[in-house]
């Protein structure tokens, strides 16, 4: 897969998310950070505005970079993202685009 490619399945799973916020209380990295952008949803924002408009910033690097991979924020998502599969996907793609 290419990085085009693997931007648009990023940005496919992520718009099924309706900012519900069910998933934020599980994650076990925002109950101590206690800062949004160490959340699902900081997390995702952060995606969405690095792949849409390029905007990537060192607290959203540390947000996305801080995520554990658990999954246990797919389990609580009604819309059945698996936040962690498309984190790893993310963490792949900035290693493809530098």
């Amino acid at each position: 897969m290419n990085p085009n490619e693997m931007k648009d399945q990023i940005m496919k799973e992520l718009s099924r998310c309706s900012y519900c916020g069910l998933c934020e209380w599980v994650c076990p990295v925002l109950r101590v950070q206690l800062k949004r952008n160490y959340g699902p949803r900081g997390r995702l924002s952060t995606m969405i505005f690095a792949l849409r408009d390029g905007l990537w910033t060192e607290a959203g690097e540390s947000g996305v970079f801080t995520c554990l991979l658990c999954g246990a924020c797919s389990t609580q998502c009604p819309a059945g993202i698996k936040l962690e599969e498309v984190i790893r996907l993310f963490r792949y793609y900035l290693t493809l685009t530098g």
